[in-house]
């Protein structure tokens, strides 16, 4: 509850939750009912907008996510398909007609499109899911800037959204904005860089995004020989003191070390001033 009132202070656009950095795999449907109770109480106490992950191994698992999630008053949720084996044409169809049929008309859906699963969706592949009217955008993680020329191209009707990888130019030609991990360790960066967006101050952008850049290649300290998401994450925000530091994943996966932690808090301290939390 502190660190969703800590976001809400900073001024945040809206909080999210239990999708990759949040663990989604490793969270059996009681405690994300747990989860997403406290989440949501305390989110509509301050008045500020959320969504949830819903990626689940099977359709089931993900209908029972999202109808929790909507009763509770969540407003949307990042949905990844099922990552267990690829689905047929049919299949897919299938599953995004469930997808729809599991919520209220209000509920937005996103499409959560990373290659750790299977079907990844290019542009021409977003035209079939058009009829679905719960269906407002796209979670894009790619890197591929002509692959995201075509998306805009071919889904103008949906919102996308991008990651600080590349904010910049993907907002510059069209993305509504970003799914920030960094937010959990300066938020004050990320707003004023999507302000900078907002407001075409191109070169301000420009260099906030060579600066994230720079950070992310530092992160090698805490990716170590293959820590991923979540990981990751969660060790990034306690060298931080912008929230309460919760250093521990769920296993098989390990977190990492804190005596790792602190070299990485050292190095951003002496050449990251400027993406450092100060309050």
């Amino acid at each position: 509850r502190e660190n969703v009132r800590r976001l809400h202070a900073a001024g945040v656009h809206g909080v999210y939750t239990t999708d990759s950095d949040g663990e989604f795999y490793a969270i059996e449907l009681d405690e994300f009912k747990q989860i997403v109770r406290v989440f949501a109480d305390e989110a509509q106490r301050l008045n500020l907008p959320t969504m949830v992950g819903v990626t689940w191994c099977n359709t089931q698992g993900m209908i029972d996510r999202l109808q929790y999630a909507a009763a509770q008053g969540i407003l949307g949720a990042h949905v990844g398909h099922p990552f267990f084996m690829p689905m047929t044409p049919e299949s897919y169809c299938t599953f995004w007609a469930d997808m729809q049929q599991a919520v209220p008309d209000w509920f937005a859906l996103i499409h959560y499109n990373t290659p750790r699963v299977h079907n990844y969706r290019r542009g021409p592949d977003y035209v079939e899911l058009l009829d679905f009217q719960n269906l407002v955008g796209t979670k894009h993680v790619g890197s591929d800037f002509p692959e995201f020329l075509t998306l805009l191209a071919c889904a103008p009707q949906l919102s996308h959204f991008t990651g600080e990888h590349a904010m910049t130019p993907y907002m510059m030609f069209g993305a509504r904005g970003v799914y920030s991990w960094f937010a959990n360790f300066n938020p004050r960066y990320m707003l004023d860089w999507y302000d900078d967006l907002a407001n075409k101050r191109w070169e301000q952008a420009r260099h906030r995004q060579i600066r994230m850049h720079a950070f992310r290649r530092a992160m090698a300290i805490l990716e170590g020989p293959g820590n991923l998401h979540g990981i990751v994450g969660k060790a990034m925000t306690a060298a931080s003191p912008f929230l309460l530091s919760a250093n521990r994943t769920r296993r098989p996966y390990l977190s990492i070390p804190d005596d790792r932690v602190k070299q990485f808090r050292r190095m951003a301290e002496e050449e990251f001033s400027d993406l450092i939390w100060t309050g």
